[in-house]
C-alpha cells in the first residue's frame, strides 16, 4: 500500500510539473499545475494530496519558474478544498465538478493575489501578467488588477482541471480508487 501511494504521489507531481512547464513555455494565460493535485485528492489519502500540492510548487520553482515556490500555500489550499469536494461527491458529475472548480478558483485567487502583489509587484508569468497589465491600463490599481486577473486565470484553469480530473476518475476502475484512497 505504501509503495502504491508513493508511486502515485510521484506520478501526480510529475503530471503537474509537465503540464505547468508546457503552459509556461507557451505563455498560456493559465497554469495547468493542479490536475495532479486534484486527482491526488480523489485517489490518495488527504495528506498525500497535500504533499502533491506542496511538492509541485517547490519543484516547479526549480524546473518551471522561480515564482512557483512562493505559491505553496495556494497549492495546499487547492488540495484541501479538492479533498472536501471529493468527500461531498463533487466529481461525480461534470456540472458539480465545474462548481468545485469555481470554488477552488476563488480560493486560489484569494490566496495567490497577495503573494503576486507583495512579492512580485503584480508581475509573474507571461499570460497572467498580460491580463493584469490590461486591467491596470484600464485604470485599476495593482490589487484590483491582480485579483481580477487571478479570478479570470484561476477560473479557466481550475474549472478545466476539475473537468479533466472528472474524466480521468470516470475512466479508472472503482477497485483501484478504493484501494488507493484507503485511509
Amino acid at each position: 500500500m505504501r509503495t502504491q501511494v508513493t508511486v502515485m504521489t510521484a506520478s501526480l507531481i510529475a503530471l503537474n510539473l509537465v503540464m505547468s512547464k508546457v503552459a509556461a513555455t507557451l505563455s498560456l494565460p493559465f497554469y495547468l499545475d493542479t490536475i495532479g493535485t486534484i486527482l491526488a485528492a480523489a485517489m490518495l489519502p488527504w495528506w498525500a494530496a497535500l504533499s502533491v500540492g506542496a511538492a509541485t510548487s517547490i519543484l516547479a520553482g526549480f524546473v518551471v519558474h522561480p515564482a512557483f515556490f512562493y505559491y505553496v500555500g495556494t497549492q495546499v489550499t487547492i488540495a484541501l478544498i479538492a479533498v472536501l469536494a471529493i468527500r461531498v461527491g463533487a466529481f461525480r458529475r461534470p456540472w458539480t465538478a465545474v462548481l468545485a472548480g469555481v470554488v477552488i478558483a476563488v480560493a486560489a485567487a484569494l490566496v495567490s493575489a497577495p503573494v503576486t502583489v507583495l512579492v512580485f509587484g503584480g508581475v509573474t508569468l507571461g499570460g497572467t501578467t498580460a491580463i493584469n497589465a490590461v486591467l491596470m491600463a484600464a485604470g485599476q490599481n495593482v490589487w484590483n488588477s491582480v485579483l481580477g486577473g487571478s479570478l479570470i486565470v484561476e477560473g479557466i484553469d481550475k474549472i478545466a482541471a476539475c473537468l479533466l480530473a472528472t474524466v480521468v476518475l470516470r475512466r479508472l476502475p472503482s477497485a483501484m480508487l478504493a484501494r488507493l484512497s484507503q485511509k
